[in-house]
């Protein structure tokens, strides 16, 4: 059927029978939510689309499938494709079940027992037509989506996020029955990418998941065939976010993103000096909901030409508990915290109004040249005052989840803490060497 259709051999290899093997458990009916992670161009559309659609209408011809990508061009050349596989000679032999003979159209089309396929674009809409049977017994079809987001894309928190809503307030309800299997393929972009927002519990689903990096942990390839160690180790040094991501399904290596993990030196409290002025940066968002950014509230001072960040913490507090909070956390510290300062976006101003007049804390908002510069921008002007060993963090609990987040921008969900770390290193090193920031 495949050389039939490209005139040329199928190339095998191990991973495709993990992902055959993992597709016939989902038409079995033991899997039902599934999401597979690997690396671009490895096989997943050829198998786990237009190969599975294929094979499961001739298995059970009355399966009817919403397959969803982001492009609607893609969506509709998987569609044709699989209309080539079903009319191909190899297959007919085989099964012999035909499309209706007026199944011209890429987008919708029919068999002579009901079943077929409707693809689309991802954000395109889905209407008078579900997914799976509710009279048959077992399989009758699925949601298949392949890449719902595209790369260029996974930076915006907007198109992120509209996937991700996407999903649960229309894509989900296309099924014609609770047991119509969902099936999303793709390569991790970013932290909150559909994966992430899913595996999560964002849609309150239990969801199987088949992760394929393409090196092992012992640096074995996925698919020798297609990169070899040294052609991966070239694309890892050539561009560390891609190769974490789209080839090793971690939205950030290991080692860190922008910012990298050891170039942050942890240091005991007792080595810093008893009478230091601290500063408290705080980057408000008063709400209990952990879908949104929490309050992120960083302890922060400058010794011997370097910035020591006494702790960052996130907490999701409304407003009337947050302003009670702050002096709390800042006494509990027992550091002399002389003023703290909050980014005026956002909550930032009420916040500032309410410590004001609530609390005998010194507070100002922040008035500076990275408030209004991207995060990127923030982050990639401080970044030579981490790299070059210039800002310590004092040992505490605190500091693994601290590393992990900056240690993942900008692929991170949240980022309270690339916020505040820029504020001090602009603060206390970037203003004190007299640096002007453009």
């Amino acid at each position: 059927m495949y050389l039939e259709n490209h005139n040329r051999k199928f190339m095998q290899s191990n991973h495709f029978e993990k992902i055959a093997d993992t597709l016939e458990r989902v038409y079995n009916g033991e899997i039902k939510r599934l999401i597979i992670n690997i690396p671009p161009r490895y096989g997943k559309t050829e198998l786990a689309i237009k190969m599975f659609m294929s094979w499961c209408l001739a298995k059970k011809p009355s399966s009817k499938f919403i397959h969803l990508s982001y492009s609607d061009a893609l969506a509709l050349d998987n569609s044709a494709q699989t209309k080539e596989y079903i009319n191909s000679d190899a297959y007919q032999n085989l099964w012999g079940m035909e499309l209706k003979k007026d199944a011209q159209s890429k987008s919708k089309w029919f068999n002579n027992f009901g079943g077929g396929v409707y693809a689309t674009a991802s954000g395109g809409a889905i209407t008078g037509f579900g997914a799976g049977s509710t009279t048959l017994d077992g399989f009758g079809g699925a949601i298949i989506i392949d890449d719902p987001l595209k790369p260029d894309d996974a930076f915006s928190e907007v198109k992120r996020k509209a996937v991700n809503e996407r999903y649960n307030n229309t894509i989900r309800s296309r099924v014609n029955s609770r047991e119509t299997p969902i099936i999303i393929i793709m390569q991790r972009l970013h932290e909150d990418d559909l994966s992430g927002f899913l595996l999560d519990g964002g849609s309150g689903e239990d969801w199987d998941l088949l992760c394929m990096p393409a090196l092992s942990d012992n640096n074995i390839p996925l698919w020798e065939q297609k990169h070899t160690f040294k052609e991966l180790e070239s694309l890892r040094q050539a561009n560390r976010y891609t190769f974490s991501g789209q080839y090793q399904q971690q939205p950030a290596p290991d080692e860190g993103g922008e910012w990298r993990k050891d170039w942050f030196e942890i240091v005991e409290a007792k080595s810093l000096p008893k009478n230091l002025q601290w500063t408290s940066y705080i980057d408000g968002a008063y709400t209990k909901n952990t879908a949104n950014d929490p309050t992120g509230l960083q302890l922060g001072a400058k010794y011997d030409n370097n910035y020591y960040i006494h702790s960052s913490i996130d907490k999701y507090l409304e407003l009337p508990e947050l302003i009670k909070f702050i002096p709390r956390h800042i006494a509990s510290s027992g550091l002399s915290v002389k003023i703290s300062k909050v980014e005026p976006k956002a909550s930032g101003k009420s916040i500032a109004q309410l410590i004001r007049s609530q609390t005998a804390l010194n507070i100002t908002e922040i008035k500076t040249d990275f408030v209004n510069m991207s995060k990127i921008e923030c982050a990639r002007m401080a970044s030579p005052y981490i790299e070059g060993g210039r800002v310590k963090l004092v040992k505490g609990a605190w500091n693994d989840h601290y590393l992990t987040q900056v240690g993942t921008f900008p692929n991170a969900k949240h980022d309270e803490h690339i916020d505040l770390t820029c504020y001090g290193i602009e603060d206390n090193l970037i203003k004190s060497y007299g640096i002007e920031v453009m």
